[in-house]
């Protein structure tokens, strides 16, 4: 039969992945998990540094999360969305637009799905106005939304994006906050947002063509986990409001708790929510893949009646599905009984003395950063430049970090710490020393330290 590794490759295309790199180091093979480990086919385990690509909020084979899922699979497992409803799909909504400020719920499969039905919306949302002629979206230089074409035209990592350029929409792209190399010479602490002043001249130069704006809340994840002020996002959001564009808030990877607040966009001052609000990752507790968009009353309104010309026709099979709502009053629930937000805080605050003490003093160390149960530095020179590209220095700490028996993934030469919240004190420092430790390795054996 040969090893489990070696039958995946005969068959599977992994994600995200250059399959030839595989030759040089396969594919690990986990057969269980609990809680934060991820247990080996030999043995061994991870301890799963990232919640699962970010999904992961309260321990694998959680028992309240998979209770709940094996019941409702016993009671009603999948009935169409649309001429139909039920009780789970009702909770849900109710719940979720009583924490986000927001009326109306549309569920999809998938965060990429969700940005798709979210820009949708925004652009027919203009068409129902009579302004058709609004077809831009506004996005930041450095985002990323997803994977599918509507998605990538709005996200600028040209390492996912590029090789579709010639089919996919052409935006238009703010170049938004860099708060690691910042150009005005000012850091997080001390800002006076010329990056805002900068973005909004172009934006309202172009504001007649621009139907909604896409932004990802304070912290622009597959970017580099690179986190700016909250003062931009504000500025943006009411920017957006006074020009008649829609304000899409991607909160599909930093919702749910992530930042310290229950959605990202609440650490902000604003006067009114945003007008489409992306969640998923979390929402199932990363259990199942699901979605949903939060629109308000004001977008609903312009698709209610008047014909099925200005009904929003979007569709999905799994649309509403009774199991993936269960799993999201359920993952609310143990927000509720667990003091979640207030772990996630005692958690981050441990992280960052744990980063600063492995990481701080390293003279390979840069912009050490962190909000809520996210960290990050970047992998420099000591004299801050980038590491040459080609040496993959990131990669190769990742892997580094799993022989050692923690899971990591770097961005780039970006080091990042994105636990569940359910890992305790010794575990996130193991977690931490383990990465710093593997760092210095990768370094030293490439003559940089």
């Amino acid at each position: 039969m040969g090893s489990l590794a070696d039958r995946d490759l005969k068959v599977n295309w992994h994600p995200c992945t250059q399959m030839a790199d595989h030759e040089e180091f396969p594919p690990l093979p986990v057969v269980s998990a609990q809680g934060v480990w991820l247990h080996l086919e030999n043995g061994s385990r991870l301890l799963d540094g990232i919640s699962s690509w970010w999904t992961n909020l309260f321990g694998h084979c959680n028992p309240r999360l998979t209770d709940v899922l094996v019941r409702q699979a016993r009671t009603l497992d999948h009935c169409m969305f649309a001429g139909l409803t039920h009780p789970w799909a009702v909770e849900l909504s109710e719940r979720l637009t009583g924490l986000a400020g927001l009326q109306r719920v549309f569920y999809g499969d998938n965060g990429s799905s969700a940005v798709e039905i979210a820009m949708k919306m925004a652009y027919h949302h203009q068409v129902n106005l009579g302004r058709p002629e609004r077809r831009l979206f506004a996005h930041l230089g450095g985002s990323y939304h997803g994977e599918t074409l509507g998605a990538l035209s709005v996200g600028d990592l040209g390492l996912y994006g590029e090789p579709y350029r010639d089919i996919t929409l052409r935006n238009l792209r703010l170049q938004g906050p860099s708060c690691s190399d910042c150009p005005f010479g000012e850091s997080r602490d001390r800002c006076s947002l010329g990056c805002l002043d900068r973005d909004l001249k172009v934006l309202r130069d172009q504001a007649s063509q621009v139907c909604a704006v896409i932004v990802e809340p304070l912290v622009q994840g597959a970017a580099g986990m690179r986190i700016y002020p909250k003062g931009y996002f504000e500025g943006l959001r009411r920017a957006a409001s006074e020009l008649g564009i829609l304000f899409i808030d991607d909160e599909i990877a930093m919702g749910f708790g992530r930042t310290g607040q229950f959605l990202a966009f609440q650490h902000c001052e604003l006067e009114s929510p945003p007008d489409l609000v992306c969640l998923s990752k979390g929402i199932t507790g990363g259990m199942m893949p699901f979605s949903a968009v939060l629109a308000s009353e004001e977008v609903y309104r312009t698709f209610y009646g008047g014909g099925v010309e200005r009904a929003f026709l979007h569709s999905h099979s799994y649309c509403g599905n009774p199991l993936g709502c269960a799993l999201g009053i359920e993952v609310l629930r143990i927000f509720d009984d667990e003091g979640v937000l207030e772990r996630v805080r005692i958690l981050g605050e441990a992280l960052e003395d744990f980063m600063r003490r492995h990481f701080g003093g390293l003279p390979f160390t840069w912009d050490l950063r962190r909000i809520g149960l996210v960290g990050a530095l970047d992998l420099r020179r000591p004299d801050g430049s980038a590491l040459p590209a080609d040496m993959m220095v990131g990669r190769r700490v990742g892997r580094e970090c799993m022989r050692r028996g923690v899971l990591i993934r770097p961005l780039g030469d970006v080091v990042y710490f994105l636990p569940p919240y359910v890992m305790g004190q010794e575990e996130l420092e193991f977690m931490v020393k383990t990465a710093a430790e593997a760092s210095i390795h990768v370094l030293q054996s490439l003559g940089i330290s």
